[in-house]
């Protein structure tokens, strides 16, 4: 095959650019005619231990250059990266799981690690009986460069398993190459941009959007943890401060759950003298994005120079590469309000006033499908609906994945791709030509014909005063009856009194439970997404529907 894009910047590495590690107090940095080499290198190394060509590596490292090394090595040598999830301290048995479920998912004869991460593979993998090897990749950097003809796949990437167990998802260079174009032609990339993340590199929009984007241009990348991040957002806050560092960053990407980070530890005693304005996209994506969020994080960053119309949302999914739709760089997104009883698919929206009537909701836009997309709203029978009708999300086109691995197509688990379509399980509605995602229909339920979305509940808890880090929300039909349960992490009385209140304005018709659990009892993915229908599952089996009181309108 042509060598794609995504990885011509081995042949022509700057030194004048590359790749910084921080965190509070230090920082690393590596440029990219060294990681270049290491690269190289690490494809040699591969090369000369025997490892076949088109053979997937999972690939288990520190958040850092050496994984972005790494990453390009394993596709130099002819391979297939899948990027593991690094341990954390309370990651637990679910992370050795889910290594062991990966090996397993690619039949991996081989398994790539650093030498922080190599007594725990080894241990990890002997509990699978397969006997692949654990490979260092210190020891292959000491060896001579190499590099093979390239497979047609260039990773596996796992969804996140929110909505159902993890699958590995195949990406080819063709659509890696394509995503990553559009990303860049959509953000209006150019050579002295530089991005700055705290995005996990297992996760899509952590790998594609901050590390193959930036990568593939040679441009400037800095990276701390997502604990660092935690922490302290200001660290991370200070690489884009004109008057703190050279070279300010001017792109990011983050979950709402970011902002939301933000505007609850930093506060504008915390900015002042800080000058944000060469920042010119903050991509917000991954989950469900609340105006109201959007409002407290504009009004915070304004008076330091960062603009409105700099916050982008945008919607995709690891099915499509990353990107599928995005607010186009340098507008202000749109935030329209819709009428609560018209959401379900086949309906047809009509715009509200103005309103805190919790009849109505507020839904912010994604934006416009990107290039090389074709973005569809479709009803039950997979038929194209007219503009501003309620629908599931159809994809088409050249970012597109080949499909699941092997045992994980079945429509009965989800997003599914059909007769050259990718059919996503994600409801929206398209408005002058935008299209505003509402939720999936696996974490919704049907009441008096009407669609209740848990993202759209979750909201309502947020703006109530609940933190949503500590809140679940999850829909389901038990007993013939539809339930609607509010899961509160470690939260008191009065949590559970607001969670009640919420529940009755904006569940009627539902059975309506408030479940407190302790700190860690909500199952989340390695990117911190709730794992909704392991939730509800382990609710059902526990029978808290019996052991919770519930509250109904009567029969629904």
């Amino acid at each position: 095959m042509s060598r794609p894009r995504t990885l011509n910047w081995l042949d022509a590495p700057r030194d004048d650019s590359g790749v910084e590690m921080f965190d509070e107090t230090s920082h690393t940095y590596r440029p990219y005619t060294e990681l270049a080499d290491a690269a190289l290198r690490i494809a040699g190394g591969l090369i000369a231990r025997g490892v076949p060509r088109g053979a997937v590596v999972p690939l288990l490292c520190s958040t850092g250059p050496d994984l972005v090394a790494a990453f390009y090595g394993v596709q130099t040598a002819g391979c297939v990266v899948s990027v593991l999830a690094p341990p954390t301290r309370m990651s637990g048995e679910a992370a050795r799981a889910h290594v062991r479920a990966v090996v397993e998912a690619v039949d991996a004869g081989t398994v790539l690690v650093d030498a922080a991460h190599h007594d725990y593979a080894v241990d990890v993998l002997a509990e699978t009986g397969r006997g692949a090897r654990v490979l260092l990749l210190e020891e292959l950097l000491t060896g001579d460069p190499g590099r093979r003809d390239l497979a047609e796949l260039a990773l596996v990437q796992f969804t996140s398993g929110s909505s159902g167990r993890p699958r590995g998802v195949r990406i080819s260079h063709a659509a890696l190459d394509a995503n990553t174009s559009a990303i860049r032609g959509w953000e209006r990339a150019g050579r002295d941009d530089s991005w700055c993340s705290w995005l996990p590199m297992h996760h899509d929009m952590g790998l594609i959007g901050c590390l193959v984007v930036p990568v593939s241009g040679n441009n400037r990348l800095a990276v701390c943890r997502p604990e660092t991040f935690l922490r302290h957002p200001l660290a991370y806050l200070a690489r884009f401060d004109a008057n703190r560092v050279a070279r300010p960053a001017t792109i990011t990407a983050t979950p709402a759950f970011g902002l939301q980070r933000i505007v609850d530890k930093v506060g504008h005693a915390d900015l002042e003298g800080a000058d944000l304005s060469r920042t010119r996209a903050v991509i917000v994506g991954a989950e469900r994005i609340d105006p109201a969020l959007v409002d407290r994080f504009t009004e915070l960053m304004r008076p330091h120079g960062l603009s409105p119309h700099t916050l982008t949302p945008a919607y995709g999914l690891a099915e499509s590469t990353l990107a599928v739709t995005g607010v186009p760089v340098e507008e202000t997104p749109r935030a329209v309000r819709v009428h609560r009883d018209e959401l379900r698919v086949g309906a047809k929206v009509s715009l509200a006033e103005e309103s805190t009537d919790r009849a109505t909701v507020q839904v912010m836009s994604c934006g416009r499908a990107l290039d090389g997309l074709t973005v569809q709203v479709v009803g039950e029978d997979g038929e194209p609906l007219p503009e501003g009708h309620v629908g599931e999300l159809a994809v088409s086109g050249s970012s597109v994945a080949d499909g699941y691995l092997a045992g994980g197509s079945g429509r009965a688990e989800g997003t599914a791709f059909v007769d050259g379509r990718l059919l996503t399980r994600d409801v929206a509605f398209q408005q002058d030509g935008e299209f505003y995602v509402l939720g999936r229909l696996g974490d919704s339920v049907k009441v008096h014909a009407r669609s209740l979305f848990a993202e759209d509940v979750e909201l309502m808890l947020a703006r109530a005063g609940l933190n949503l880090s500590r809140v679940c929300v999850v829909l389901g039909e038990a007993d013939g009856s539809p339930h609607a349960v509010a899961v509160l992490e470690g939260l008191g009385a009065h949590a559970a009194e607001v969670a009640e209140g919420v529940l009755a304005a904006a569940c009627p018709g539902t059975r309506r439970h408030v479940a407190q659990v302790p700190r860690g009892a909500i199952p989340r993915t390695s990117s911190g997404k709730s794992r909704r229908r392991q939730l509800w599952q382990r609710l059902s089996q526990e029978h808290v529907f019996d052991a919770v009181p519930a509250t109904a309108d009567g029969p629904a």
